[in-house]
């Protein structure tokens, strides 16, 4: 009878980890090149790549959605096994998630036009001008929250066409994101004064995702980093 029950235990405990590793992630990003880029069928970017990447290593199935950031918050919060990425991670929402970090260190900068009279030595110097940023930045929320005139877009890319038909005096951005950008629509009348925002970027997954999901994810991460994957994908898209 003993055996017959240590048996059984170890079949019903096969199947719960089977069950717990069968089932499909929903990842979630918005269209911020050159980390998630939208294709024909086909989502490339540095965050896709390194989150594509992680998942495979891990063995879980997942489908990849661009949408708008606040739609991806809010499945993100209210769907189970939904994960959001690449997510600033900060002491606000970090009770809110299942942080698998960081898939991305991003570094964010001041730019304007380069015959713009202004001169940014310090963050203090852009108090007074009109500076543009995107929805769900937490470039956003901090400058808004210190009292600087932020003007915010439902995407980062078309930023880069507001400053230069002087429409913001400082675009507040990503430092790769900026020389993507730059680079796609051959502008060359644009400088970078400042980089004064380092942030730590996560895939944050709704807290009902299993803790054995959440570990093995983090391990595989720790291993990209080690073996040289990280740096690797990063450097396709400098």
């Amino acid at each position: 009878m003993k055996i017959r029950v240590t048996y059984l235990t170890v079949f019903m405990l096969n199947i719960l980890v089977s069950s717990v590793y069968a089932t499909t992630f929903t990842l979630l990003t918005e269209e911020l090149p050159p980390y998630s880029i939208r294709g024909n069928g086909s989502e490339t970017g540095a965050s896709i790549d390194i989150v594509s990447q992680l998942f495979e290593r891990a063995g879980f199935d997942y489908e990849i959605i661009i949408v708008p950031w606040k739609r991806a918050m809010r499945m993100s919060l209210s769907d189970e096994n939904t994960c959001i990425f690449p997510m600033q991670r900060n002491q606000e929402r970090e009770a809110t998630y299942h942080w698998i970090s960081p898939i991305l260190i991003t570094q964010t900068g001041f730019y304007t036009r380069k015959d713009s009279p202004h001169k940014l030595v310090t963050i203090d110097d852009a108090k007074g001008l009109i500076i543009g940023t995107y929805n769900g930045s937490a470039v956003a929320e901090y400058l808004t929250s210190w009292g600087y005139d932020v003007r915010i877009t439902p995407r980062d890319a078309p930023n880069i066409h507001k400053l230069m038909k002087n429409r913001i005096d400082v675009w507040a951005a990503d430092t790769l994101s900026a020389k993507y950008l730059a680079d796609k629509h051959k502008i060359t009348n644009m400088k970078e004064q400042l980089v004064y925002f380092s942030t730590l970027r996560a895939l944050a997954c709704n807290t009902k995702v299993a803790e054995i999901k959440v570990n093995k994810l983090r391990q595989e991460l720790k291993l990209m980093y080690t073996d040289g994957t990280i740096e690797a994908i990063i450097s396709k898209y400098k």
